[in-house]
C-alpha cells in the first residue's frame, strides 16, 4: 500500500500523464480514455490534468508524442537507403503492433502534429540524402506510411482467424474465393507477408531511380 500511496503523490507532469493515458488506451482502447478515468489512474482529480493539458485532444497529442518517441529514425549516413528504409519500416510496424488500439490514432495523424512532423522530417532527410528529389521523397513517405499502417491493421484484424485456425467460420454469404483461401489465411505468416510487400515497394522505388 505504501508503494501505491507514493505513486499517487508523485508530481504530475505531461510525460507522466501521457504515459498513463497510453496505458489506458493499450488496455481498453481509445474510447475508454476520459479525463475522469485518467485522473483516477493517476490518483488525482481530473481538474489537475487540465493544468497540463487543456482537453482530451491535447492528451491524445501527448500520447502520440510518447508513441513516436519509441520510433528511432537514424540520421542520414552512408548506409544504403534500402537498408534504412527497411529498418525504419520494420520498427514502425513493431511499434503499431505493440500498441494496436492506438493504430487509428496514428492513422489519422496530421502532419501539423509536432511529433508527426518530426518523424516525417527525419524520414524525409534520409530519403533526400539518398538522392530522392523532394516530390519523390514525399510520395515515398506517404506510400510507406500507408503501407505499414495498413498491414498492421490487417494483422490485428485477422488475428482471430489465425488464432482459431481451421475452426474459424466465415459468414454464409462469403465470397467463394475467400472460402477457398481460408486455410491459407489461417496459416498466414505475417512477417513473411510484410516482407513481401516491403520488397515490392523497394524494388519499385529502385526501378524509378
Amino acid at each position: 500500500m505504501a508503494t501505491l500511496s507514493t505513486t499517487s503523490r508523485a508530481p504530475l507532469s505531461r510525460l507522466r500523464i501521457a504515459r498513463a493515458a497510453l496505458a489506458i488506451v493499450d488496455r481498453d482502447g481509445l474510447d475508454a480514455l476520459s479525463m475522469r478515468r485518467l485522473g483516477s489512474a493517476l490518483g488525482v482529480e481530473a481538474m489537475a490534468i487540465y493544468r497540463h493539458f487543456p482537453n482530451k485532444a491535447a492528451v491524445l497529442a501527448g500520447v502520440v508524442e510518447v508513441l513516436l518517441a519509441e520510433l528511432v529514425i537514424p540520421p542520414p549516413s552512408d548506409v544504403p537507403w534500402q537498408a534504412v528504409f527497411r529498418e525504419v519500416s520494420r520498427a514502425y510496424r513493431a511499434l503499431l503492433l505493440r500498441h494496436p488500439h492506438a493504430i487509428p490514432l496514428l492513422a489519422a495523424l496530421p502532419l501539423s502534429d509536432p511529433a508527426a512532423a518530426r518523424a516525417a522530417g527525419a524520414v524525409m532527410a534520409q530519403l533526400r540524402a539518398a538522392g530522392f528529389d523532394a516530390q519523390s521523397a514525399l510520395k515515398t513517405l506517404a506510400t510507406i506510411t500507408s503501407y505499414v499502417i495498413g498491414i498492421a491493421q490487417w494483422e490485428v484484424g485477422t488475428a482471430p482467424l489465425r488464432a482459431a485456425g481451421q475452426s474459424f467460420e466465415l459468414p454464409p454469404d462469403a465470397d467463394p474465393y475467400l472460402v477457398e483461401l481460408l486455410p491459407q489465411l489461417a496459416e498466414d505468416d505475417c512477417d513473411e507477408t510484410f516482407e513481401f510487400g516491403l520488397d515490392v515497394i523497394v524494388r519499385g522505388l529502385e526501378a524509378r531511380s
